[in-house]
Order: C-alpha cells, then sequence, then structure tokens
C-alpha cells in the first residue's frame, strides 16, 4: 500500500549548490548575446524576472529558485544551444514552470509501507507529526534524496531516478540502495515517536 502524506508546514529549502563556473557561464552569456554588455543586461533581467515568477508563486526562497532555474538551463545549454530558435527568456520561464510542478510535488512525502500508518483519510496527527519531526532530524542530503525519490509517478518517476542518479554519480540500483535506506531509518524514527508520545500519554 502506498501513503502519501500532505506536508501542511514548509520544509527546508531542497536546492542544489549552483553549478557556476567561468566556462558555463560564459557561455550562457554568449547564447544570451554575442555582446558581452547586452549579454549581461538580459541576464540580470532574466534573473530579475525569474525571482518575480517564484514570488509571485509564494515562494519564500525566490532567489534560490531563480538560481536553481539558471543552473539547469546551464547544465542543458550544449544540448540546446545550436537548435533552440525564439528569446532565450523564454526557455527560462519554461524551466522555472517546471521547478514550480516540481516543488508543488515535493510537499507530497510519499511512504510506502509505513508500519502502523492507516490510509490517507485516517492518518493521525501524532503520525503526521512525527513525520515532520524526523524530516527535519534527517540530513539535508538524505531529506532531499527521499523527497526527490518519490515525487513522481510512472514514467516520470524513471526519469526523475535516472537523472538523481546521474547527478549524484551513481547507478540507479545504488540510489535506490540509498534511498531504501533512508527509508528505513525515516521508518525506525517516525515508530519510535509514535511509541514515545503513547508513552507520555500513559
Amino acid at each position: 500500500m502506498r501513503i502519501c502524506l500532505i506536508l501542511r508546514s514548509p520544509l527546508p529549502s531542497l536546492r542544489r549548490p549552483l553549478a557556476i563556473n567561468e566556462e558555463s557561464f560564459a557561455s550562457l552569456l554568449a547564447w544570451l548575446d554575442p555582446d558581452p554588455e547586452v549579454a549581461g543586461q538580459k541576464y540580470e533581467v532574466i534573473r530579475t524576472g525569474l525571482i518575480r515568477i517564484f514570488v509571485s508563486k509564494g515562494f519564500s526562497d525566490a532567489e534560490d529558485l531563480a538560481d536553481e532555474t539558471i543552473n539547469r538551463v546551464m547544465k542543458r545549454l550544449p544540448e540546446i544551444q545550436d537548435t533552440y530558435v525564439g528569446e532565450p527568456a523564454r526557455y527560462f520561464h519554461g524551466v522555472s514552470r517546471y521547478i514550480i510542478r516540481e516543488m508543488m510535488r515535493r510537499k507530497e512525502v510519499a511512504v510506502e509501507e509505513v508500519p502502523g500508518f492507516s490510509t490517507e483519510a485516517e492518518v493521525h496527527s501524532d503520525e503526521y507529526d512525527c513525520l515532520l519531526k524526523c524530516l527535519r532530524f534527517l540530513p539535508s542530503d538524505r531529506r532531499d534524496l527521499i523527497l526527490d525519490y518519490y515525487i513522481y509517478d510512472g514514467r516520470d518517476k524513471i526519469a526523475q531516478h535516472r537523472r538523481m542518479a546521474s547527478e549524484l554519480g551513481i547507478t540507479e540500483g545504488a540510489l535506490r540502495g540509498r534511498a531504501h535506506q533512508v527509508r528505513g531509518n525515516l521508518e525506525k524514527c517516525i515508530q519510535q515517536c509514535i511509541e514515545r508520545m503513547k508513552a507520555n500519554e500513559s
């Protein structure tokens, strides 16, 4: 049985470090405009526009999300710069929409076969509180991994796991192993938390 718990309170930001180096940034500016000065101006306009987009959607970490958008565009640049047609800003905005959908989905944490959990409609507040508490106790890299791992279903899930494995420089099998270990530790933490709550109520 698969159980999805809706997180009603915000989790820490899940952004990865911005992968900017001199070469990739120079390539990005050259893609924006052959004139370095004009390219720099376009970059600032695009970044400011991205921040406004994320602010308008209610994200408190809008600048981080704007940088994540730029980061992803730079990673894709070698694949698209020779074939993309149109104003580059439109491509950034398309990536930002994808990130917005992704962040919305991250508000749902999928935990499979968690011992003691009932169906979604019957989840007790103690279980929910323990889930939030245990997620916050996880090291940030493990919390990011488990939330990212269960963010999609079907084909999107397969593509997501492939992307995660590539970013981490490991095989998809190794990624599954890491996710299984983190999930196991999370389940133990939740169960121990619930037991402590029940003991305190006795």
